[in-house]
């Protein structure tokens, strides 16, 4: 009997190792190409979250001046006058918190909100605060990852988010010395202003809102004042990108600035604060020679909200009511006196820059 065994190599279904290896490579370029464009696409959703947010705080702004007397909310001879007086009123946690009564006339409900005044201790007053952080979608962007401490404060006060955006204390506060205002100590004058909707001035150039951060600087992690009748801002508020010793933008360790130099040779010990600000970018600027900037959101009283870089937004036409004498260039960034001039150096008390 004649048995043969027909046996035959086949390779259907199946690859070589080589053939495994230049697959994953492969995959792994396209990969490569992909997440950053993918984290590109996630941070522009995040980017415009935040111009939605902020768009809707300046229009809550816009509502709440509508109906007080066209006044500007987070001021202290407006919704902070009873935090002013030493008074914890159930929604405003603080002279200049906007937070609170922007809440309160858009329906939501809190901690403090309509209890017995009785009741509204200093417990109260900080689970209002994490509220504002923790719970309100609307005042927090969604590239905000960072942890600010309390100030000088022990419990209840906690360790927590960042508080997103800030007003600007040169349109909340009149000239008068602080806690009342923030004084007029800068190289300009607001010119007897008062904080009504109507003296801000030209609405597409003023800043309603924007990002930063209250407090921090190149040495310091960022924190924030609890103290009832703070000054200055306290947590919420600041003079905005303007001043060279900013807390809300601070461009110290920016290209052209006094901390650069030590930010770079000791980059573990200083800390490069504007990203804590600006949170929607950081890149070399086109055509700088590799001087970095950082993105932010800066929204306007008109509504509209634009993406900015950190020296462009220190622009003082967006920062000071129409009608203000700036007097001199000192106060501000080197980069601004270097790009404005005319509104910064070269004025002065006998030729001041008025801004429009």
């Amino acid at each position: 009997m004649d048995v043969r065994v027909n046996i035959r190599c086949s390779r259907e279904g199946g690859f070589t190792l080589i053939e495994l290896l230049v697959v994953i490579a492969i995959i792994s370029i396209l990969l490569g190409l992909l997440l950053p464009a993918l984290g590109r696409a996630r941070e522009l959703t995040r980017q415009v979250v935040c111009s939605s947010n902020l768009r809707q705080i300046t229009l809550s702004m816009t509502s709440y001046a509508l109906a007080n007397a066209d006044v500007i909310v987070g001021g202290p001879t407006t919704s902070g006058g009873d935090a002013l007086n030493g008074e914890f009123n159930g929604v405003a946690i603080q002279v200049w918190d906007y937070i609170g009564p922007l809440a309160h006339l858009s329906g939501y409900v809190g901690p403090g909100d309509g209890e017995d005044p009785a009741t509204l201790t200093e417990q109260v007053r900080a689970e209002r605060f994490d509220w504002y952080r923790s719970d309100l979608d609307a005042y927090a962007c969604p590239s905000n990852d960072i942890t600010a401490t309390p100030f000088l404060a022990g419990e209840p006060w906690t360790a927590g988010p960042m508080l997103s955006y800030n007003l600007s204390t040169q349109f909340t506060s009149t000239l008068d010395d602080p806690p009342v205002g923030t004084g007029s100590g800068y190289a300009q004058d607001r010119r007897s202003y008062v904080p009504r909707l109507s003296r801000a001035g030209l609405a597409h150039m003023k800043v309603s809102a924007f990002e930063g951060h209250r407090f921090a600087n190149i040495s310091t992690q960022p924190d924030f004042d609890v103290r009832l009748d703070a000054r200055f801002g306290g947590a919420f508020q600041g003079v905005g990108a303007w001043w060279r010793h900013s807390k809300e933008l601070n461009r110290e360790a920016a290209p052209g600035e006094a901390g650069h130099a030590a930010y770079q040779a000791n980059p573990g010990e200083f800390f490069d604060a504007r990203r804590w600000a600006f949170r929607h970018g950081y890149e070399v600027a086109p055509g700088s020679g590799g001087e970095t900037r950082v993105l932010g959101n800066v929204a306007f009283f008109d509504g509209h909200v634009s993406l900015m870089d950190d020296g462009e937004a220190t622009n003082p036409d967006f920062w000071f009511p129409s009608g203000t004498l700036i007097t001199g260039g000192d106060d501000f960034w080197n980069y601004t006196q270097q790009q404005w001039p005319g509104k910064t150096t070269r004025a002065s008390i006998a030729s001041p820059y008025v801004v429009p």
